[in-house]
């Protein structure tokens, strides 16, 4: 049995420049990025974060609300899944942003057949009977996201040079895919820059988020030679039909996202340097190994995550 599922290659999407590809794994119950060369593991940014917050914050109080009420409506399996659907939600609409880039349309029955089908294996790779009903909301819900999108890059978009690419802060171990980097304009008038993009779904876009694209320039910043000068979150709208697609954009330049970066990053220090903290875990998996009589004492094999990847990566070698 594999202890390292769901394996993700992050890398450009638009298989383009010269940037890093690494892989998104879920190690016992750890959501984790591997660099395989030399073989190092990182957090994911946004789990950091969290695991940094005072408890004061509002809006994690907020999320865990919310969260609390929905697993006393629904159960906590079906509010594991919602929150799973919408997570592949947002990387359906980064393949919709490659179309975009390289084809300047969308092909509106072609996006409502790949939605469709995703959310179907999504149903069936959580082991519950796919709604049809439900199916078809979801993609029409979607594909309103995708005008959005399509429309903010008609607006505002000069060049679009990677999306979903990972980035790194190699000091605080974290790992991060940036949703795009292109060169963009922050007001409707304004001059096109090279800009770091977090998509957004959610209803409103608060301070936390803020908080992750700040962190999200300074780790693209630090990981490649493009630098970007401002940061934004880009959230699609459900908009009125009938009229045109809408979108809210938030940016920060250079200079208020390295300040508020500095704080994420002094409690994210405190934090990496706590043992007890969560957020850089040193992942070991323990299993019973071989055949035990009855009277002995069990062998028990203890491997971390290096073990485990040097394993696999052999095992599908052979």
């Amino acid at each position: 049995m594999k202890e390292i599922t769901e394996i993700e290659t992050i890398e450009n999407m638009l298989k383009i420049g010269n940037y890093l590809k690494m892989f998104r794994v879920n190690f016992n119950g750890l959501r984790l990025y591997i660099k395989e060369t030399p073989f190092t593991y990182y957090s994911g940014l946004t789990g950091a974060l969290s695991a940094s917050m005072f408890s004061g914050n509002q809006d994690k109080r907020r999320l865990d609300k919310w969260r609390t009420s929905m697993i006393d409506s629904f159960g906590e399996k079906n509010t594991n899944d919602f929150v799973e659907f919408t997570a592949d939600f947002g990387h359906l609409l980064h393949a919709a942003a490659v179309t975009i880039k390289d084809n300047g349309c969308i092909n509106w029955n072609e996006e409502k057949d790949k939605a469709f089908e995703y959310f179907v294996n999504m149903y069936k790779k959580k082991f519950l009977e796919p709604d049809i009903k439900v199916i078809k909301k979801q993609t029409y819900e979607y594909q309103k996201h995708v005008a959005s999108l399509m429309q903010f890059h008609y607006d505002m978009v000069q060049e679009v040079y990677a999306i979903e690419t990972p980035a790194i802060w190699e000091g605080l171990k974290i790992a991060t895919p940036i949703d795009e980097f292109c060169k963009c304009r922050q007001t409707p008038k304004g001059d096109f820059a090279n800009t770091t993009i977090n998509f957004k779904t959610s209803s409103a876009i608060n301070k936390h988020q803020m908080n992750q694209v700040a962190c999200e320039m300074t780790m693209w910043n630090e990981t490649y030679n493009e630098k970007a000068d401002f940061t934004a979150i880009m959230r699609t709208k459900d908009w009125i039909e009938g009229k045109i697609a809408t979108y809210e954009y938030k940016y920060m330049d250079k200079e208020m996202a390295t300040k508020l970066a500095l704080k994420c990053s002094n409690r994210l220090a405190l934090c990496l340097d706590d043992e007890e903290s969560t957020y850089y875990p040193s992942p070991i998996n323990k299993s019973f190994n071989g055949i035990t009589k009855i009277g002995q004492q069990p062998i028990i094999v203890s491997k971390n995550l290096q073990e485990e990847w040097a394993e696999m990566f052999e095992f599908e070698q052979k």
